[in-house]
């Protein structure tokens, strides 16, 4: 334990330095906000619970090989690496950034009549799904051949909400709407990440609307009483569904006065423990994969009942998997840095949290800096609210959890392409006073300065 002290101090260190030096370029839609959040919770807390006496992964259990402090700390060591990496890329995005901001943008404009009509047609047919999962009136069991197909319409509703709040506004009526269909998705009884997602998205969007860049306090107690909820969540959704209103209301009052742990999160949720000895069992692997995880995204639109072989998003958990530690049959992750090690060694532990840093702090800062009603803020958002899932599950999640998990945002940015669909607009520097301003004298001024007609856009 006095070795993991000594790494726990090194990361509390690095994690105040990176606070730090980056403080006041960070913002809560900022990537490296998501990461610190991810690496604080995943990383650092865990290794405080472990030297404070929390017990490692698979101790105790029969037949299984546990966890040990000297793979804790090499994990912690390297987390703090990939940290130090991704903190100087997104560093050099901003040099890169503030170095053009005397430069205007073009941006694409989005288009209300587009979230209107994405909203009118997704809203009503995701509902109906998402009734039918609940009612069991659809098929939705492992071998139907369109059962993936019939969860991912599900989500529809909440993805064509977060449009159509994007596009125009909290209306009275989108805010009733959001609050219904989260009702339902936090006491399905599972996937409580459908719960905690969108209401990333919908804080971030908030307050870029109001200007601030970092949560009121209304959001913050919000938080707080969803983090105290969310260790009960799926119990009280399993309660619910059984028609026992009376035990899920206990549960609800327990989130806020027992001080019980047995909804605490148990080892399946001790993220650095499985990172640790999924560094292990790559080290005992016979090659590495160079990037051929990441290619399973290519065959994912087709149902395993038609192609029962097709490769999956988690085949390479059963090449490293051992008899002690079988992560394919007990579901564990590998983190996103686990997974770069799996691809390629020590240099993917530099080189993907170094390509991750710098392109989604450039695309965020390119996003968020324009006015408000620009197609890239919103692609942007909901990108930005599956970071923390992506860190923890691995590069793919991000396209799983924008353009499957959230359709409406795919059928948006698809049809904003189209010529013709979708004007551009020529925005201030970021540098500029009013460069989040929605002027449509902006557009008449560029054009009569390129010698074109005034109002014209930029295509």
């Amino acid at each position: 334990m006095d070795s993991l002290l000594l790494y726990l101090l090194l990361d509390i260190i690095v994690v105040v330095s990176v606070i730090l030096v980056m403080f006041r370029r960070m913002a809560f839609w900022h990537p490296l906000t998501a990461y610190l959040l991810f690496h604080l919770y995943s990383f650092s807390y865990r290794a405080f619970k472990i030297y404070a006496g929390a017990p490692l992964m698979y101790e105790g259990q029969a037949n299984a090989e546990a966890i040990t402090i000297d793979e804790i700390n090499r994990a912690l060591l390297w987390a703090d690496v990939g940290l130090i990496v991704f903190v100087l890329a997104s560093l050099w995005a901003h040099l890169n950034f503030e170095a053009k901001a005397e430069r205007p943008t073009i941006r694409r404009v989005m288009n209300p009549n587009i979230a209107r009509t994405i909203g009118i047609l997704c809203l009503p047919i995701g509902a109906y799904f998402l009734y039918g999962i609940k009612s069991a009136t659809l098929d939705v069991s492992v071998d139907a051949a369109s059962a993936g197909y019939v969860q991912v319409i599900s989500m529809w509703p909440i993805g064509a909400l977060g449009l159509l709040v994007f596009a125009f506004g909290f209306r009275w009526y989108l805010v009733g709407l959001i609050a219904f269909f989260l009702g339902v998705v936090a006491l399905q009884g599972y996937h409580r990440f459908m719960l905690i997602l969108p209401l990333l998205f919908f804080a971030a969007y908030y307050l870029q609307t109001v200007r601030r860049r970092w949560p009121t306090w209304p959001i913050v107690v919000g938080a707080i009483l969803v983090a105290l909820i969310f260790p009960r969540l799926k119990y009280i959704g399993a309660s619910v569904q059984y028609g026992d209103y009376e035990n899920a209301l206990t549960l609800v009052k327990e989130s806020f006065v027992s001080d019980k742990n047995e909804f605490a999160p148990g080892p399946s949720e001790d993220f650095l423990d499985q990172y640790a000895g999924a560094l292990s069992l790559i080290d005992t692997n016979d090659r590495k994969f160079w990037g051929s995880t990441y290619l399973a995204i290519v065959t994912l639109p087709i149902p395993r009942a038609w192609w029962p072989n097709k490769p999956g998003l988690a085949d390479h958990l059963q090449e490293i998997s051992t008899s002690g530690r079988n992560y394919a049959v007990e579901g564990r992750i590998t983190t996103y840095l686990g997974e770069s090690y799996l691809n390629f060694g020590y240099a993917g532990l530099f080189f993907i949290p170094a390509l991750m840093g710098y392109l989604l702090t450039a695309y965020c800062l390119h996003a968020a800096t324009g006015p408000m009603q620009r197609l890239s803020r919103y692609i942007y958002l909901v990108a930005f609210m599956a970071l923390v899932q992506t860190f923890r599950d691995g590069l793919l999640s991000i396209f799983v959890f924008t353009f499957v998990h959230n359709m409406p945002m795919l059928f948006a940015l698809v049809t904003h392409l189209i010529p013709g669909f979708a004007a551009k607009s020529l925005d201030r520097p970021a540098a500029d006073p009013l460069a989040g301003e929605e002027e449509e004298e902006i557009e008449a001024e560029e054009a009569r300065r390129l010698g074109g007609p005034e109002g014209q856009n930029y295509r």
